[in-house]
């Protein structure tokens, strides 16, 4: 059997988003609502609205994400979870507004690339804080950072990357290639997710289309609060050259993370 190529991986992914995206006018055409394919920790498809503000659009989850975790009782007084929420949401260019809603501004050229930024961020924000109470004060990408810089391991975190859709795509930490190393990219997340994993796979492929140099791609994940992690998610990756690290288990790739 031929694998599957990187281009149709990038076709497959925007036809499953097409789709799987249903939008609906409401209060008379002045508010579309639209419901993604990816789903929230509920397992409930992510939904977002969007408003025409004079010749732009203002796209917003209109305070959902928060106030579903402020239920669930996860608060926000802290300055350490303040402070890595707004650097998350920075990540992606979302604001957080009065009303606790997440929202990004668009226009007519880029609000697909908006709305991907805006989902990516709500995903982002309900995987941070789905904590137990036992590490309520350790989030895991800030304890990937302290690992790495605890074991002189030099890296870039939060950047940018264009892929060959002219999608941004987030990659929490890079490390520089060596004379005998690649470059690495680096993913982090709490939990393994369906929605969140095809997205990383999507990223990685997309940015590998059009970067020069070669690269080896990784997902760090929390094994030690989540341990009911699927096969099949595991799989995904590991077909498409996606390397996974158990957090449990870091320390046997650290020499794949050092300079030389």
């Amino acid at each position: 059997m031929n694998m599957i190529s990187c281009q149709q991986i990038i076709d497959n992914y925007i036809h499953w988003i097409r789709d799987n995206t249903f939008i609906k006018s409401i209060k008379n055409g002045n508010l579309y609502e639209v419901t993604s394919p990816f789903l929230d920790r509920h397992n409930d498809h992510i939904q977002i609205y969007i408003s025409k503000k004079g010749d732009d659009y203002i796209l917003t989850d209109a305070g959902n994400t928060i106030q579903d975790l402020e239920i669930s009782g996860m608060t926000f007084s802290s300055p350490k979870r303040d402070k890595l929420m707004k650097t998350v949401l920075n990540g992606f260019g979302v604001k957080l507004g009065d009303s606790n809603d997440l929202f990004i501004e668009a226009n007519v050229n880029n609000i697909g690339q908006k709305k991907h930024y805006l989902i990516q961020a709500i995903i982002s924000v309900n995987d941070m804080f789905v904590l137990s109470a036992e590490s309520v004060y350790s989030f895991f990408k800030e304890d990937v950072e302290l690992y790495f810089r605890s074991n002189d391991i030099f890296f870039t975190k939060d950047v940018k990357l264009a892929g060959k859709t002219g999608f941004d795509h987030n990659i929490d930490f890079i490390i520089s290639a060596s004379k005998i190393k690649p470059e690495r990219l680096i993913k982090t997340t709490n939990t393994l997710r369906r929605d969140s994993i095809m997205a990383a796979i999507f990223g990685f492929n997309d940015i590998k289309e059009v970067r020069e140099q070669k690269t080896q791609n990784y997902v760090i994940y929390n094994d030690t609060e989540n341990k009911n992690v699927l096969s099949e998610v595991l799989n995904a990756l590991s077909i498409y050259s996606v390397k996974t690290v158990p957090w449990s288990e870091r320390e046997s790739f650290k020499n794949e993370f050092m300079f030389n």
